[in-house]
């Protein structure tokens, strides 16, 4: 004689108190983190979006007209020099301090402006921030550099699951003639960017203006360069706050689920062999 566990058959109504937890916790993961809904879809998704965007790209140059006329986007004075690179979306710069003393940027004063339309900005340090939030000053000694990006602040958006970026001038013409026509008439166009650069304690309002010399179409195969940019975050703060209110509801569904399953287990004895 012995004893053996054996599983009794769920009713029906755990059945459905099982289900419906587990739909309970699926929907509660999905709703707080739109990238679990898309690391489950990845592999239907990824085969859907795996063709490369019609039509034909484009990259812009740029030359300098203020303060000093430019083609290689360098400005020196006796306090900074400094050098710019465009991509797509944003400008980034290197910023050398030639003075004898500290210099910051005040950022609660940037602007970045796509013809004469001014924008605050967003830096290495906000770049992936929800909200607004003014960039902190880095003191930058004598002879010291720094290194940063900035963009339009509207023009970085979180949405389904992802950040995207807004180009400043469109580099794709999606195979559309309209688009064509746009991109071909953005020679001219303007670019703004205002630096104030606090040197010891005077401010100084650096006003830098760029102008689109040329929309290049990109040979078939050739990519742009790869834009520089600061890591991105897995989800923006407020989705990791929201996350982390549903975590112990997730659980004690977790250990409901469990106990429904321990407790529709009994012990039966066998018959004799």
């Amino acid at each position: 004689m012995g004893e053996r566990m054996v599983f009794t058959v769920l009713p029906n109504y755990s059945f459905r108190i099982l289900r419906y937890l587990l739909n309970i916790m699926i929907r509660l993961l999905t709703h707080c983190s739109p990238l679990f809904a898309l690391l489950i879809v990845s592999g239907c998704s990824g085969l859907m979006n795996s063709s490369v965007p019609s039509g034909t790209k484009y990259v812009y140059t740029y030359t300098m007209e203020q303060p000093a006329q430019n083609d290689d986007l360098k400005f020196r004075d006796d306090n900074i020099e400094i050098s710019f690179v465009f991509d797509a979306s944003a400008i980034t710069f290197q910023l050398y301090n030639m003075s004898e003393q500290q210099i910051s940027i005040a950022w609660e004063r940037v602007s970045l402006g796509v013809n004469k339309r001014m924008y605050p900005v967003r830096n290495n340090t906000t770049f992936y921030t929800m909200g607004h939030a003014t960039p902190q000053p880095l003191g930058v000694p004598p002879q010291g550099f720094l290194r940063e990006t900035v963009i339009p602040w509207q023009h970085v958006n979180y949405e389904k699951g992802k950040w995207i970026e807004q180009e400043l001038f469109p580099t794709n013409d999606s195979g559309s003639i309209t688009i064509r026509e746009i991109i071909e008439t953005t020679a001219g166009s303007e670019i703004t960017l205002t630096l104030p650069i606090r040197i010891g304690k005077l401010v100084m309002d650096y006003t830098f203006i760029f102008k689109v010399d040329a929309a290049t179409p990109l040979p078939f195969g050739v990519m742009p360069p790869v834009n520089e940019r600061p890591p991105k975050p897995d989800a923006p703060m407020y989705e990791l706050s929201i996350m982390q209110g549903y975590l112990p509801i997730i659980i004690s569904a977790g250990i409901l689920i469990i106990s429904i399953i321990i407790f529709s287990q009994k012990k039966a004895p066998t018959e004799g062999l």
